[in-house]
């Protein structure tokens, strides 16, 4: 597990994709709010609830060093609210809320908001958050129910069947932090010798093998000898062959956003997947921002 999820720092980038999340939230709630629907809230890889930013160098991984801009200087050292306080914290709430996380002193601390929120219906479950959603998904997809999923997984760490499992439902949104050039592309060698277990991952990652067959070309040379190599959209491919399979599964798949670092290098996408015509357009409304997503100004008081 990489040093920056243990001491619960994240990159100042998170702010974007944060912003981007309470916005749509705000305005789900706010949507439904007259509708007489139990509203569900399930926030896979959820973290600690609370991060602080990482400045400079301090508390940077070895991956962090390549996102890093030289020139970011140390600062004042500042903390952001994660997913679920601001899940938590919407003016209108949802009817339950599910947080999951597979590291039991950041699950200890998810514990702790039930006393910050305690008219809230909060449960907090330990373990791997794909095993979890794929049980949780059956016991609460009835008639009357609506929901949205964050996943927001720390590397190539998101099964496609968890995605699949939400999608059958026909009444769960997700919104997905896919991980595309921080973990994903990283993985997928130039020469294509890739370690079986990096193999396995990417298989379960995008529900198959046929990203394989996207991503490498072969090519002979002048001998007559033949080898495969990363073809250079790679990324592209990957990206539209992942947002294609949520269109197919949810109905709907807003554009994607990309989160770039402070050197403006892509690191990951803000997708979202849905069966309502509504909620994509209110997605790509939303998504369209950027880094120039504003979150609501109003939050309700913790009681």
């Amino acid at each position: 597990m990489k040093k920056s999820h243990i001491e619960n720092t994240v990159g100042p980038w998170a702010r974007q994709k944060l912003d981007g999340l309470e916005a749509y939230l705000h305005a789900y709630t706010i949507a439904l709010k007259k509708q007489p629907f139990e509203l569900v809230y399930v926030d896979a890889f959820a973290g600690a609830g609370r991060s602080r930013i990482r400045d400079a160098w301090a508390g940077a991984d070895d991956e962090d060093l390549q996102l890093l801009d030289d020139e970011f200087v140390r600062s004042e050292e500042q903390f952001i609210e994660g997913s679920p306080h601001r899940a938590l914290a919407l003016e209108h709430p949802f009817t339950q809320y599910h947080f999951f996380d597979a590291d039991a002193g950041r699950a200890a601390l998810l514990e702790g908001l039930r006393a910050e929120y305690p008219a809230r219906k909060i449960s907090v479950q330990v373990g791997d958050a794909n095993e979890l959603i794929q049980k949780l998904v059956p016991r609460i997809a009835g008639r009357n129910m609506r929901g949205v999923a964050f996943l927001d997984p720390y590397g190539p760490h998101l099964d496609w069947r968890t995605v699949a499992a939400l999608g059958s439902t026909k009444k769960f949104e997700v919104i997905i932090n896919f991980p595309l050039g921080m973990a994903i592309n990283r993985l997928i060698t130039r020469s294509g010798d890739i370690p079986e277990t990096w193999r396995a991952g990417l298989n379960g990652c995008f529900g198959g093998a046929d990203w394989e067959s996207l991503v490498y070309a072969e090519r002979t040379d002048l001998f007559g000898d033949t080898t495969r190599h990363k073809v250079d959209d790679a990324a592209k491919r990957l990206l539209d062959h992942y947002v294609g399979r949520l269109k197919t599964l949810f109905g709907h798949a807003a554009t994607p956003s990309v989160v770039r670092n402070t050197r403006g290098v892509p690191i990951y996408y803000m997708l979202w997947a849905g069966p309502h015509p509504l909620g994509h357009k209110i997605a790509d409304y939303i998504l369209a921002k950027g880094d120039r997503i504003t979150p609501p100004k109003t939050r309700s008081v913790r009681r």
